[in-house]
């Protein structure tokens, strides 16, 4: 008897571990961390499919983003509340449950314009409150989509583009992106290990720091 009262409190205490540990890991993940799966090419040759990102959550709780900031944010969905983000943390943790609404709806691009800025795309070149916008990053040609430019960037918004400018669905197609729907700035990369290492903004350029060669 003693032996089976033995086994039962063992796997008590490794449930309560593990539970622990899932609301530690949620509690991250909906406040602090996060991590991103690239989907898409549009952020080529900055990020490529399948890299996976940190992104600090905490980077534009008291700040607006700037410009050349990399970020993930929803097109439809907000961020809500401590207690909103935390439930819906725990819903996509489910491994059995994968939202492929959500995986679409989530993006990666970068900030090209925040408020009070004006953009223009000329000629295949961005303008930026009426000078060319110096972009080392970009492949390809950036053309004019749906969205009609110019445009003033407005309060609590930001004008978002892909580097891969031919092969990016931005805010050229769907026009300005709320700051209340960005989960944050991509700040670091983890993997494929090779390219380990932070994402580093230097005006309107991101530099790519190796910290470990492997």
């Amino acid at each position: 008897m003693n032996k089976w009262v033995n086994i039962l409190k063992e796997i008590l205490s490794w449930l309560i571990i593990i539970v622990i540990a899932l609301l530690l890991s949620t509690l991250i993940n909906s406040q602090l961390f996060a991590l991103a799966t690239v989907k898409e090419v549009s952020m080529q040759d900055t990020l490529f499919e399948g890299q996976t990102l940190i992104i600090n959550r905490l980077a534009y709780k008291n700040k607006l983003p700037k410009k050349g900031d990399i970020i993930v944010f929803y097109q439809s969905r907000e961020i809500g509340s401590f207690a909103r983000e935390f439930l819906y943390s725990l819903k996509i943790i489910n491994p059995f449950k994968k939202d492929e609404d959500e995986s679409r709806d989530r993006l990666v691009k970068r900030v090209i314009g925040i408020p009070g800025d004006v953009i223009d795309i000329i000629d295949g070149h961005v303008y930026l409150n009426g000078e060319l916008l110096e972009e080392p990053y970009v492949k390809g040609i950036t053309m004019q989509a749906d969205f009609r430019l110019p445009v003033t960037v407005g309060d609590n918004q930001v004008f978002v583009m892909g580097d891969n400018r031919e092969h990016s669905m931005d805010s050229r197609s769907f026009g300005l992106v709320d700051i209340s729907h960005i989960e944050g700035k991509a700040v670091f990369r983890i993997y494929p290990l090779n390219k380990f290492g932070r994402l580093m903004v230097t005006g309107t350029i991101t530099k790519i720091l190796n910290d470990v060669t492997l």
